[in-house]
């Protein structure tokens, strides 16, 4: 036999038990299998480990997974910060067209406080000049202080009057600007106190989503490398194994060859006897031969499990 060949037992599923050493092939699942003292045990194939191509596609399929949301989520951060910058533009516009507004309104206040000033100190004047120009026109015996105060009283009142009223009307102008610009400054600072609360809150916010990103960053990479280091180990195992068994099959092919060379050995020793004797030889070995043969393929197709 130039080339002989070995079957093992075989059959469709995981055999159920094999002697020990004893090796099976699953052809439903393409899978290796041999006996040992305890079970069954799995030493390659398809059904026991991924192939190369899988792994490939799994690695790849997670990476690309990976990426995705790698993308998602620096999409959705870089929008949470362009909207927060956006917040802040728009806060910090809102602030500087308040304090505009305050300083306007200020400065608005105090241009009417001064015209007001400048228009008591106008009636002020006239009525000091009315007063100088009675006193002068006074009679000689208007010399006492109570009676120019009596000569005052009853020549202009009326005009005292006014400008009491005046005094008091501009005294409660003032007041209750003040009150409002008071109420005014407590409402801005409150505006700016949220403000800065607002944007404490933003930062914090940013500050836990950069490291949420370098977070799943780090367990993305350690998966994939522990994914890849897992499938490089099965990989390595099954060419261990396909290697032990190639060893087999080399050592089989090995003493076949070796139990061909005797048999060619025997033959060409009977050539040289006579034509009986070498016919009767050749017929005992023949005979003894398909026997051996018989019995040793029976040993070499392990059959169906």
């Amino acid at each position: 036999m130039a080339n002989p060949i070995i079957k093992i037992k075989r059959g469709s599923g995981a055999p159920v038990s094999l002697q020990t050493g004893e090796v099976a092939f699953d052809t439903l699942n393409k899978s290796l299998f041999i006996g040992t003292a305890e079970d069954v045990l799995a030493i390659g194939g398809e059904h026991v480990f991924a192939k190369k191509t899988y792994v490939d596609s799994a690695v790849s399929s997670e990476q690309s997974a990976r990426e995705a949301a790698d993308t998602t989520l620096t999409n959705n951060l870089n929008a949470e910060i362009s909207r927060a910058q956006g917040a802040e533009s728009d806060l910090a516009d809102d602030i500087a067209a308040e304090e505009t507004a305050r300083i306007a309104a200020v400065s608005a206040e105090q241009s009417a406080r001064e015209a007001a000033d400048l228009v008591l100190d106008g009636k002020i004047s006239t009525e000091k000049g009315r007063i100088d120009a009675i006193l002068s026109a006074a009679d000689a015996d208007k010399d006492s202080f109570a009676e120019i105060v009596s000569l005052i009283n009853s020549v202009d009142l009326t005009n005292d009057n006014a400008l009491a009223s005046a005094i008091s009307s501009i005294n409660d102008d003032i007041s209750a600007e003040e009150t409002a610009r008071i109420a005014g400054d407590s409402g801005l600072q409150t505006s700016i106190n949220t403000v800065s609360s607002d944007l404490s809150a933003l930062t914090t916010r940013v500050t836990a989503a950069e490291a949420d990103i370098v977070s799943e960053e780090t367990a993305r990479i350690a998966a994939v490398s522990a994914e890849a280091a897992a499938r490089a180990s099965d990989v390595s195992g099954l060419e261990s194994d396909i290697t032990a068994v190639q060893s087999n099959l080399d050592s089989e092919s090995s003493t076949r060859a070796t139990a061909d060379t005797s048999l060619s050995n025997r033959i060409t020793a009977l050539e040289g006897a006579s034509a009986d004797s070498r016919l009767d030889a050749v017929e005992a070995d023949v005979a003894d031969h398909e026997t051996r043969i018989t019995a040793l393929e029976t040993t070499i197709d392990g059959g169906s499990y």
